[in-house]
């Protein structure tokens, strides 16, 4: 009997160590509700995708951020630039984990710029047009690419610090 119950834990510890290491520490996947929005300092244009749902990561903490938000913003600034702005624009991509409170987020920010004393034109950018695509997190991307040595990763960006002369 204790042989059969020691049995049993290792089997639990096992499969409990094999689930906890599928998904990258820090990070839980989820289907959010993403929208962006872009808009150039040298022009009255703005420009705001349709809300698409995206299987993404968030960060597993109390704050629930868009893991690697920046590169979301970064796909539609590229998209916007391909189709011919001539402006660089600063993209802004918003996210909810339900679809009504992204359609909360959308209703506001188009309602603060269509009420705006300096008229601005709206454009809005279909999903048939542009669509987000998933972006892994950099723990994620790092593990896949030991996995799928062909796969291409993202490169962290440290910042070099001079060294110090003793000198203050």
């Amino acid at each position: 009997m204790k042989m059969r119950l020691r049995q049993m834990f290792v089997i639990a510890a096992l499969l409990l160590g094999w689930v906890n290491s599928s998904y990258a520490k820090g990070y839980k996947p989820a289907k959010v509700y993403v929208f962006g929005f872009a808009a150039s300092f040298n022009d009255s244009t703005v420009y705001m995708t349709d809300i698409q749902q995206v299987d993404a990561y968030l960060v597993n903490d109390r704050t629930h951020f868009l893991a690697n938000r920046e590169d979301y913003s970064y796909q539609l600034r590229s998209y916007l630039q391909d189709n011919g702005l001539e402006h660089y624009p600063t993209c802004v991509t918003m996210f909810a984990e339900n679809e009504k409170q992204a359609m909360k987020k959308y209703v506001k920010l188009r309602n603060r710029y269509e009420k705006s004393k300096k008229k601005y034109v709206i454009k809005g950018i279909a999903e048939s047009q542009f669509g987000y695509k998933t972006v892994e997190p950099d723990e994620l991307a790092v593990y896949n690419s030991s996995q799928n040595p062909g796969k291409k990763t993202r490169k962290s960006k440290k910042k070099i610090r001079p060294e110090e002369d003793g000198d203050k």
